[in-house]
């Protein structure tokens, strides 16, 4: 870029550089200064070609190398694990019996988590609709057992919910995590509902004690 500056209207500006080529007698200098010019860009074009192209097959050569380091670890360690021998063998061998063993504990305790939501809802239900010892073949709810079809449903599955709840009370008197309601009355009596399990949340807090399973 050139600062110009025009004095008139009909002013002939022409940048400091090119000034002292105006002229006919000044023809052959100018054309030996613009070749001049031109060889050394392009010259500085090559040499920046060069070294790009330098700089290109040095990375390339570097990328192979790596390349073929990993490779080579890629087969020694496949050749580890299949054999099993040596240190890497045994060490792929520990690594992938760890991972194994944490997936299945998270397994585990994914389908624990979802087996005490189910109890507690069947729990929860079971509050409302279990045998009421004050009247012998009446549902707790008023209705006949028989046709009380929340009773008939949850009379299948009592013995599961009272082996599910003695486990989680065992857990409970442990200090351990558990799966019980915090209504449930042991929960409750205990004040431990703010570490109850699976069903607890505000309104449950709230909730009056109910039965716990059988009617108890």
């Amino acid at each position: 870029m050139q600062p110009f500056v025009f004095a008139s209207p009909t002013d002939q500006v022409v940048c400091t550089h090119c000034r002292r080529h105006l002229g006919d007698e000044k023809a052959e200098r100018r054309d030996r200064e613009h070749v001049a010019l031109w060889r050394s860009i392009v010259e500085a074009r090559d040499a920046a070609a060069a070294d790009a192209r330098t700089a290109a097959d040095e990375a390339a050569t570097e990328a192979a190398a790596t390349i073929a380091s990993l490779t080579a670890e890629r087969e020694q360690l496949r050749a580890g694990a299949i054999d099993g021998s040596g240190e890497t063998g045994a060490a792929l061998r520990r690594d992938l019996e760890g991972e194994l063993v944490r997936r299945a504990e998270r397994a585990t305790e994914l389908t624990n988590r979802r087996l005490d939501r189910a109890m507690v809802a069947l729990w929860q239900v079971q509050a409302f609709h279990h045998p009421d010892a004050r009247k012998p073949g009446a549902c707790s709810c008023g209705k006949p057992l028989p046709a009380c079809p929340e009773s008939r449903i949850l009379e299948g599955v009592r013995q599961e919910m009272r082996d599910w709840e003695t486990r989680n009370l065992a857990l409970l008197r442990d200090g351990k995590r558990h799966g019980l309601p915090p209504e449930h009355p042991e929960v409750a009596g205990a004040g431990a509902g703010a570490r109850g399990g699976a069903g607890g949340g505000p309104a449950q807090a709230a909730a009056v004690r109910r039965p716990g399973v059988g009617g108890r």
